[in-house]
C-alpha cells in the first residue's frame, strides 16, 4: 500500500514537470494559441460605412491581442465568382464575408469551411436565434457561418417625391400587386421624367418574381425533394406581370436599369429624385438612402390578393465563415467572438451590417439610438408578417439565372413571356434532374 502511495506521488511530480516544459500541457486551447504572432485575412464587401466601421473593430481587436495581425481585403460589390474561384484555389481568406444564396452551391461543390461548432470553447453563439442559424448557417450537419445581421426584403420609397404624387408611404399600406401596377403608372403618365420603380432585372427576379411565386403557391421555388414549387402556367402568370410594367412605364426601361446592374441606387435619376421607390434589404438602407437630399424611409412590399404566404423573408445580411485553408483557425474564431460579442465592437459596427444578430448587441445598439430607425421598422414589420424561410436549393445559382435571363426577355419584349416560360422550364428541369444524380 505503502508503495503504491510512493508510486503515485511520482507519477503526479513526473506529470507536473512534463506540464512545466509543456510537453504534456494541460492548458486550453485558448491559451495555447495566444503567444505567438499569428497573421490572419479578412475578407469582405460593401458600402464606404461599412469599410470604416469593420476595420475600426479589426484595428480594436488587433490592440487587445498585439500577436494578431489582421490583414483587411474588401471591396464594393459581392462578387461570387471571384470566392468561387479562391475557394477552388485555395487562396480564400481566413475570414471570409459570403451571401447566403451561395452556400448551397459552394457547399455541394466542396468541403470549404471550418465547422464552428468545433471551436465552442472560444466561440460563443448563444446570443443568436438557434433557428435562424440552423436554417441559414448549418450545411450537411455543420455550423460554417454565422450571419451578420437581420437582413430583411424591404422597398425604400422617396417620401418626398411620394407625396408629391398623393402615394402613401406609411408600413401601414396594404397594397397587392394590381395596385402596384395602378399607382405605378400613374406616376409616368402624370410626369413623363419620373419612373415609379427604380430596378434592375436581377432586382425584379429577388424581389418580385421570387416572392410572387411563394406567395401564388405556399411553397419553396424548389422543394427539398428536387421539384419545381411552381407550374409552367404560374411561372407565364408572373413572366406576364413583369412584361406588363415595363410595358406600363412603371420601371425604368430596363436599358437604363441593367447599366447600373446590382446597385442601381448609383443611377442619377434615383440619387437625384425623378423615382419614387426602390427595392431593397433593410442592409443597403444607407447607401441606397445616403446620397439623396430627400426624405427616405422604408415601405412595404405588395401581396397578392388570396396569397398562401407573404413572400417576405428575414436572411442573414451575409455570413462569416472561416476557410478550412486557414492555418489559425481557432485564432479566427477568437476574433469572429469579438466581432459579434463584444459590446464594444457591436457599437461600432451599429447597422453597417443591418441590424445585429445577436441580443445583447442589438439592445445595446437601440439602447444607443445606433440603429437607424427604418431598418428596425422595416425588420420589425418583416417579423410580424415573415413567411418561407429559403432553402438552399431555392438559392441554387443555376436556377436563378434562368429565371433571371427570363425576365430580362420580357422586359425587352413583353410579348415573349409564353416563349420565355417554356425555355426557363425545359432548363430547370434539366437542372434539377443533374442535382438529384
Amino acid at each position: 500500500m505503502r508503495r503504491s502511495g510512493l508510486k503515485m506521488i511520482w507519477i503526479m511530480i513526473l506529470i507536473l514537470l512534463l506540464t512545466g516544459t509543456g510537453l504534456f500541457a494541460t492548458g486550453t486551447k485558448e491559451e495555447a494559441g495566444s503567444t505567438g504572432p499569428v497573421s490572419l485575412r479578412f475578407s469582405w464587401w460593401g458600402n464606404d460605412a461599412r469599410h470604416k466601421a469593420t476595420i475600426a473593430v479589426v484595428d480594436s481587436y488587433m490592440q487587445k491581442n498585439p500577436n494578431v495581425q489582421i490583414v483587411p481585403e474588401y471591396r464594393g460589390k459581392s462578387e461570387r465568382e471571384k470566392i468561387a474561384t479562391e475557394l477552388a484555389g485555395g487562396t480564400v481568406a481566413d475570414i471570409v464575408q459570403l451571401n447566403p444564396p451561395w452556400m448551397g452551391d459552394f457547399t455541394s461543390a466542396g468541403d470549404f469551411f471550418v465547422d464552428l461548432s468545433q471551436y465552442s470553447s472560444v466561440l460563443d453563439t448563444s446570443g443568436f436565434s438557434k433557428q435562424f442559424v440552423d436554417d441559414y448557417g448549418v450545411y450537411n450537419g455543420k455550423l460554417i457561418g454565422l450571419p451578420t445581421g437581420l437582413n430583411a426584403r424591404t422597398s425604400i420609397i422617396n417620401k418626398t417625391l411620394a407625396e408629391k404624387f398623393g402615394i402613401p408611404t406609411s408600413m401601414d399600406t396594404k397594397w397587392t400587386w394590381e395596385d402596384f401596377d395602378t399607382i405605378g403608372k400613374s406616376v409616368h403618365a402624370k410626369d413623363a421624367s419620373k419612373y415609379f420603380l427604380n430596378a434592375d432585372t436581377v432586382d425584379m427576379t429577388e424581389f418580385l418574381m421570387l416572392p410572387y411565386l411563394v406567395q401564388r403557391t405556399g411553397n419553396q421555388l424548389i422543394k427539398d425533394d428536387y421539384t419545381r414549387g411552381f407550374s409552367d402556367a404560374q411561372l407565364q402568370e408572373v413572366l406576364q406581370y413583369i412584361g406588363k410594367l415595363y410595358k406600363d412605364g412603371v420601371v425604368i426601361p430596363v436599358q437604363d436599369g441593367n447599366v447600373f446592374l446590382n446597385s442601381v441606387w448609383t443611377n442619377p435619376k434615383w440619387i437625384n429624385g425623378d423615382i419614387v421607390m426602390e427595392f431593397s434589404w433593410t442592409s443597403l438602407f444607407g447607401a441606397v438612402a445616403g446620397d439623396s437630399k430627400d426624405e427616405m424611409s422604408t415601405f412595404i412590399l405588395p401581396v397578392l390578393k388570396d396569397a398562401k404566404n407573404t413572400g417576405l423573408i428575414i436572411t442573414p445580411s451575409q455570413l462569416l465563415s472561416i476557410s478550412k485553408t486557414s492555418k489559425n483557425p481557432e485564432e479566427a474564431a477568437k476574433f469572429l467572438n469579438y466581432f459579434f460579442n463584444d459590446i464594444e465592437a457591436g457599437k461600432i459596427l451599429g447597422d453597417v451590417r443591418a441590424v445585429p444578430p445577436v441580443d445583447k448587441i442589438q439592445k445595446a445598439c437601440q439602447d444607443a439610438g445606433l440603429i437607424n430607425e427604418n431598418i428596425i421598422k422595416a425588420t420589425e414589420y418583416a417579423q410580424k408578417n415573415q413567411g418561407l424561410y429559403r432553402n438552399a436549393l431555392s438559392s441554387n445559382a443555376e436556377i436563378v439565372k434562368v429565371l433571371n435571363d427570363a425576365v430580362e426577355k420580357v422586359a425587352y419584349d413583353p410579348s415573349t413571356a409564353a416563349s420565355a416560360t417554356t425555355e426557363a422550364i425545359k432548363l430547370i428541369d434539366y437542372i434539377l434532374t443533374e442535382l438529384k444524380k
